[in-house]
């Protein structure tokens, strides 16, 4: 049993390669929350839409959101109509959203709305959300506390980052079967999401961290940033905003209480002794995932390292 870590980036183009090789009840995804937030009175969640759309085979590929060959009428009669909208939602995606906004206002949970919807998509897979409590991210600025995504788009994240807090954590509760996906997992995954924003939040979550703290002989991190700069995305923008170097090691440095090991790029050796230092196991892989045959590379060397213990299945 694997159990992965994901925000809605790069984790799920590693996800996409363990689809292909094992089968969907040999691993769970847990996904960050800490992004969600409502958009035209409806309830986004991004990177758990986003993996499951993954594991759907539907994800929109060029922007790892949304859903492929998806149009956007509705979005732009918004705006048309003067109800400018932060995020740009399509109109297959905005029926998921909105399908998840009325089962949530029935009364329904972020984790059992989330398994039927995967249900009627064809995921098999065991998609968790991190949580059923609400957690927002604020990104703290010269300009003020402010929402990641009002950060990263509606500001270009062009603000100074001072640091970054999870508001709601301190009383927020794994959502059903998390913790049981970490207990029955022979590898725990944190995958190469951005570790502020995208892995943070859920390490927030006092029992999750704490599960993870006493079992991080079977944790593995793999890192989003390769030389030093991130493979996408505003992480090195971020790292640096709590404080952090921009490098594999700054990565080791925010997963170390968590993880015993952690995968970086064949080519950065030159970090390896330092994070030794810091009490971590150290291996390498090509961390590049250009394509669907990158990704399968990687999860299939992630599946064949000594700690992983994971069967390939034929599928």
């Amino acid at each position: 049993m694997l159990t992965i870590l994901s925000g809605g980036t790069g984790t799920p183009k590693l996800i996409q390669g363990f689809s292909r090789l094992l089968k969907p009840e040999d691993f769970a995804v847990i996904a960050n929350t800490g992004e969600d937030t409502i958009v035209s009175d409806l309830q986004v969640c991004p990177d758990i839409d986003t993996v499951m759309y993954t594991l759907a085979g539907i994800v929109d590929e060029d922007k790892w959101y949304g859903i492929r060959g998806d149009t956007f009428f509705c979005h732009e009669m918004l705006k048309r109509l003067g109800q400018a909208e932060l995020l740009r939602i399509g109109d297959r995606d905005r029926a998921t959203i909105l399908y998840r906004t009325t089962m949530l206002k029935q009364g329904k949970k972020l984790s059992e709305v989330t398994r039927e919807m995967c249900e009627k998509l064809g995921v098999h897979t065991n998609v968790l959300p991190m949580t059923n409590d609400k957690v927002q991210t604020l990104i703290h600025t010269e300009a003020g506390p402010l929402p990641f995504h009002e950060f990263l788009i509606a500001r270009g994240a062009s603000d100074k980052v001072l640091g970054v807090s999870f508001e709601g954590t301190e009383n927020a509760k794994p959502a059903p079967g998390v913790i049981e996906a970490l207990q029955t997992a022979k590898l725990i995954l944190i995958g190469p999401s951005n570790p502020v924003t995208s892995i943070g939040p859920i390490l927030a979550i006092r029992e999750i961290r704490e599960f993870l703290t006493q079992n991080r002989d079977k944790v593995l991190a793999v890192s989003p940033i390769i030389g030093r700069k991130p493979v996408s995305g505003p992480a090195g923008i971020l790292m640096q905003g709590v404080g952090q170097e921009v490098t594999p090691r700054g990565v080791a440095q925010m997963y170390r209480d968590v993880a015993a090991s952690i995968l970086i790029d064949e080519n950065d050796d030159q970090f390896a002794q330092s994070i030794m230092e810091l009490g971590m196991r150290v291996m390498f892989a090509d961390l590049m995932m250009p394509d669907h045959a990158a990704r399968v590379k990687l999860a299939r060397a992630i599946l064949q390292l000594p700690l992983a213990d994971i069967k390939l299945p034929t599928v």
